[in-house]
């Protein structure tokens, strides 16, 4: 069976191998040691990384990794994006002469992105779509992605046509896809919000150009208008923050402790920016933030999954990819 010549690639994050302190520290090296990712002077950031930040840190999380392990033995992350990965490839099947082969990669951790440009490129694809899992654009995510996708592709002689998908933030498939999550949910009472989470950033990288600030609101802008909500139903936050430069505001984490004090006892929280549940999700929200809103006097507190491998999340992801592969379905490439 001749090999496929076109390749669509999903990019995540990244996770851990396992829920232990040492794999957590590989993960941590190679995510902390990204300038992309933190872009300090590398003589201050050096010792900072190696001296203080690998000893202490990957045991405190290894701990968090194992709270939302999963009983396969699998981080959820890794989990649904190679569910996804397996179900876009079942729907890819026979949609091109030469074959489509649907793959998956992570940025950080296994399997790694760098080594899987590479093995396609050497088992022949021609045209590869890059499809990064991050709805809003960011440099630490997105830029980074391409980095790595580039770094293999000097040894080669014959590099594949590339394209990368555009950042989804406003895709009416996404914003519909983000609806369906939110079914059920009912927002009418004067004391319960929905509180729309996104991963922070440091402000000094938006003062610099990222248009990340920019595509949360977008997205949100656009889901709280599907949804018909009036402006005083919904709050938007950004999660995750560390180090002590300022970051993107507010804060989720006191949002969660002060909203309760303000008459607002029910919550609702979703985070558009994370295409599966990871530990930002399911441990910094679903479980601390829990306890903290819980605890600063709220009454409930649901929790939204992400949107994982939904059939409506396969359906609009589907239709984006076809979208970036125009002309690329219709038959095999010339020499």
């Amino acid at each position: 069976m001749a090999q496929a010549e076109t390749a669509i690639l999903l990019v995540q994050l990244g996770t851990p191998d396992q829920p232990t302190e040492e794999a957590v520290r590989r993960y941590l090296r190679q995510f902390l040691s990204d300038r992309r990712v933190v872009d300090m002077n590398r003589l201050l950031w050096w010792p900072l990384l190696h001296g203080i930040i690998l000893r202490s840190r990957p045991s405190k999380s290894a701990k968090l990794y194992k709270k939302i392990w999963r009983d396969d033995k699998t981080s959820p992350l890794l989990h649904y994006t190679r569910a996804l990965q397996q179900e876009m490839a079942r729907r890819f099947q026979g949609r091109h002469s030469s074959g489509v082969r649907v793959d998956f990669a992570m940025r950080y951790g296994n399997p790694g992105l760098r080594c899987k440009v590479g093995s396609l490129v050497r088992e022949g694809v021609r045209r590869l779509l890059i499809v990064p899992l991050f709805p809003q654009y960011a440099g630490a995510t997105v830029a980074s992605v391409m980095d790595e996708v580039m770094r293999p592709m000097h040894i080669h002689r014959l590099m594949p046509t590339l394209r990368v998908m555009t950042p989804y933030y406003a895709q009416d498939a996404y914003i519909d896809a983000l609806v369906a999550s939110l079914e059920g949910v009912d927002l009418s009472e004067p004391d319960h919000r929905l509180l729309l989470s996104y991963h922070g950033l440091p402000k000094r990288h938006v003062d610099e150009g990222d248009p990340y600030e920019n595509h949360c609101q977008t997205t949100t802008l656009l889901l709280t208008e599907e949804l018909d909500l009036r402006h005083d139903q919904w709050m938007m936050s950004y999660q995750s923050r560390f180090g002590s430069e300022p970051w993107l505001e507010p804060n989720t984490d006191m949002l969660f402790k002060t909203l309760p004090s303000q008459g607002i006892k029910k919550l609702t929280v979703m985070c558009p920016g994370f295409a599966a549940d990871c530990l930002e999700t399911l441990e910094e929200i679903s479980e601390t933030g829990r306890q903290t809103f819980l605890k600063a006097g709220g009454s409930h507190f649901n929790y939204i999954p992400c949107l994982n491998d939904e059939p409506y999340w396969v359906d609009a992801l589907e239709k984006m990819i076809e979208d970036e592969m125009h002309g690329w379905l219709h038959g095999p490439m010339s020499a």
